[in-house]
């Protein structure tokens, strides 16, 4: 499934309205992209929706972490790994 490992963005269904307003279904997709994050002193490669790429380019490693920790609930269980391993 395509899903945002750091912000949790998910495929999103709705109704395509033409002209004449007949409603037939459709699909969202999010952006992902692979990215390298530094967690923790390691390089994970973690696929993340644009917006996220936006928000953690060029942060350093500490504001990556406050980033993550600030969406601890969308995370990934692999990026959850990363950052909560003891080193």
């Amino acid at each position: 499934m395509r899903r945002c490992e750091v912000f949790g963005k998910e495929v999103s269904h709705g109704n395509r309205v033409s002209h004449s307003h007949k409603a037939t279904k459709r699909i969202w997709k999010p952006n992902l992209q692979t990215m390298l994050l530094n967690i923790n002193g390691s390089e994970v490669r973690v696929r993340v929706c644009t917006k996220a790429m936006k928000t953690l380019k060029g942060k350093n490693v500490d504001q990556v972490k406050k980033i993550l920790l600030k969406n601890i609930k969308t995370l990934s269980p692999k990026v959850q790994k990363a950052l909560f391993a003891v080193k």
